[in-house]
């Protein structure tokens, strides 16, 4: 007979196992609920029309005898997964990668890298049985962060090992799954190992009720994913630039759009080259339209260059390239105070003056470091931004000590690909002795 994943409470606190009955029966009123409006959805959204069937769970079988699942939510995340598995194939060469994402670009991103793809199905049991099955993994990874309790609780009661990498554990994850513990049991119960950036994430998973003999703290993975050269061709942004001094604006969130207004039309002004980068490239024709408004010329880079004194970078997967053609670079999502930053180590990895708002709790371990190396600069508001941009880039010997301080850091926080693979290595094999 097939075993019986439908319902396999062996090991699970009363709790939990109200938690999952309550979770799929939730789930499944939405998903009866939400199916109603698919086919205009379809219209809209390229999720829908690109991933429907991934969603239902009607993925490509898998043939190999090692499959491993691989999943990532954000391109930036993607890149840390992508990584990730390079080092897989080289440690296991007979392995098969699967990829799963909820994010079109992302996949894209991954096709192109040879990978095998699907959207991440709905968290529902029928939908995931059925990727299970078909895909059979002999291990799930999920990078840094992105948690599902009908996946997890495939992954336990299949005995397939569960991996968080390069994880990523916020105050406000932290604090729902203090109010639901039984979720929570639900969800981390079935991870084999939790290697987390920082002692932070780790005191969070702790908190959560994450015994620690499954917590390892290693580091920033992103501190060993350099960009290779040529890997984004940057001719044309050089062309754009004409060798003047250039300022990047990266990840930038609505909000703080609206603040940096009067900031972005004074750079524009002062004949400097302002490279723009929203965190939902979507947003571009809006924002180029708002600032034509105010007499600020500009290009988009999916619409090619012009000599304009600011580009609208709303391109996917360019952003950590295009850092280094940076004098000076801000970090977006740090200056208002709902978003919690975003990853500074890809600026420090060009040699890039770093600055970012005060608002850095994603990564708050890393900008304290940074702070108290006087290698990067915290702007409180958008004219301390101002002030900190039109300092550095006059004092070039300001801006190399901080690149330089900046480097030791990063030095410092390499070889997390390393430790992750021979941490997982080391779990799979007493997976499999206890399996056998």
């Amino acid at each position: 007979m097939a075993a019986d994943y439908s319902w396999p409470a062996v090991g699970l606190s009363f709790r939990a196992r109200t938690a999952l009955i309550l979770y799929r029966l939730a789930f499944g009123l939405a998903s009866m609920t939400t199916a109603a409006a698919v086919p205009w959805l379809g219209l809209y959204s390229r999720r829908v029309r690109d991933g429907f069937a991934d969603y239902l769970g009607q993925v490509m079988r898998c043939k190999s005898e090692h499959v491993f699942w691989m999943h990532a939510v954000s391109m930036g995340e993607a890149m840390v997964a992508f990584g990730f598995v390079e080092g897989l194939k080289r440690e296991y060469s007979d392995c098969q990668i699967v990829f799963t994402s909820t994010h079109p670009d992302v996949i894209a991103s991954a096709r192109r890298r040879g990978l095998i793809t699907a959207y991440f199905p709905l968290d529902n049991l029928v939908s995931m049985q059925r990727v299970f099955e078909r895909w059979q993994p002999s291990a799930a990874f999920v990078s840094e962060t992105d948690f599902w309790p009908e996946f997890s609780t495939q992954c336990r009661f299949r005995n397939i090992p569960l991996f968080l990498i390069n994880g990523r554990i916020s105050s406000k994850l932290a604090r729902f799954y203090q109010n639901f513990s039984g979720l929570a049991e639900l969800v981390f119960s079935a991870y084999s190992q939790l290697a987390v950036q920082t002692e932070t994430d780790a005191a969070r998973l702790r908190e959560i009720g994450v015994e620690s003999s499954r917590i390892a703290v290693l580091g920033n993975m992103k501190a060993d994913l350099t960009i290779a050269p040529g890997s984004v061709d940057l001719t044309g942004f050089k062309a754009w630039q004409a060798g003047r001094q250039t300022v990047v604006i990266g990840s930038l969130h609505p909000g703080e759009f609206l603040l940096l207004q009067p900031v972005i039309r004074s750079l524009a002004a002062s004949g400097r080259a302002v490279i723009l980068a929203p965190r939902n490239p979507a947003l571009a024709e809006e924002w180029q339209q708002t600032l034509q408004q105010q007499g600020v010329a500009s290009c988009r880079r999916s619409l090619g260059f012009s000599a304009s004194p600011l580009m609208i970078l709303d391109s996917m997967g360019e952003l950590a390239a295009v850092y280094a053609l940076g004098d000076v670079a801000l970090v977006g999502g740090s200056l208002v105070g709902d978003v919690g930053g975003h990853n500074p180590l890809e600026v420090i990895q060009q040699s890039v003056p770093l600055l970012m708002g005060p608002n850095c709790r994603n990564f708050a371990d890393l900008v304290e470091e940074l702070q108290k190396a006087e290698a990067m600069l915290v702007c409180n508001d958008c004219h301390a931004l101002e002030q900190s941009v039109n300092l550095v880039l006059a004092d070039s010997a300001l801006a190399a000590a901080m690149v330089e301080r900046a480097n030791a850091i990063l030095a410092a926080n390499r070889g997390v690909l390393e430790k992750t693979l021979r941490l997982v290595e080391e779990k799979i094999q007493q997976a499999s002795r206890q399996r056998f």
